[in-house]
């Protein structure tokens, strides 16, 4: 998985990119643009830090997704995925780059950019990873890829497998927030054993 944050070099500054990235994540435009020169100077400083260049291609996207003119936001994109995929090329094992490379592909409109396929691979990777070393991360984002994971399969239109990975989500949890979730989606989770429900089948829309 590469070094841990706090091991780097220039860890204070790593982190503080990190933090405006996922910030940037969540909408913030201002962290995005910090984030994006912030990972320019450490890829710059540190040519071949796969981790870093991953952060770059993701803030990269997110500055396309900010963007307003059409055209600049769609090569923006692009760019921010030509970056990732170099990453993971060089550095397929490493989880963090997967589950960044994952994320982008999941939130691009698949319409034009057809890279849903990519997040399925991104996340089946890493949830095969935590199936066999529980250590690796927290059981809640476990959870939150076997959800996502799903709505991709979804938007595929492969539901079987849409149903096995919601049937697994549901065998692991009993967060009432996922209960809702998938039954917006309209999955019937099961109304008569609510802590562990009994798959009930997908509706579709």
């Amino acid at each position: 998985m590469g070094k841990k944050h706090d091991q780097r070099p220039q860890a204070d500054i790593f982190a503080e990119a990190v933090n405006l990235h996922n910030s940037g994540v969540d909408g913030d435009k201002d962290a995005v643009k910090k984030a994006h020169k912030l990972f320019k100077k450490i890829c710059a400083e540190n040519p071949g830090d796969c981790l870093a260049e991953a952060y770059l291609g993701s803030t990269t996207a997110l500055l396309g997704r900010d963007e307003i003119e059409p055209n600049k936001r769609f090569k923006l994109a692009l760019d921010g995925l030509k970056i990732l995929d170099r990453a993971v090329a060089r550095e397929p094992d490493n989880i963090e780059i997967r589950i960044l490379r994952g994320f982008v592909c999941h939130r691009l409109p698949e319409m034009y950019f057809h890279r849903l396929s990519t997040a399925v691979e991104d996340f089946t990777y890493v949830i095969s990873r935590y199936e066999r070393n529980r250590r690796l991360l927290t059981r809640d984002f476990y959870c939150k890829l076997l959800f996502e994971l799903g709505l991709d399969y979804k938007g595929l239109d492969r539901i079987e497998e849409a149903h096995a990975a919601w049937k697994k989500l549901l065998s692991v949890t009993d967060d009432s927030r996922y209960f809702e979730l998938l039954q917006q989606e309209g999955f019937d989770v099961g109304t008569e054993t609510r802590s562990r429900p009994g798959f009930m089948g997908f509706r579709r829309r």
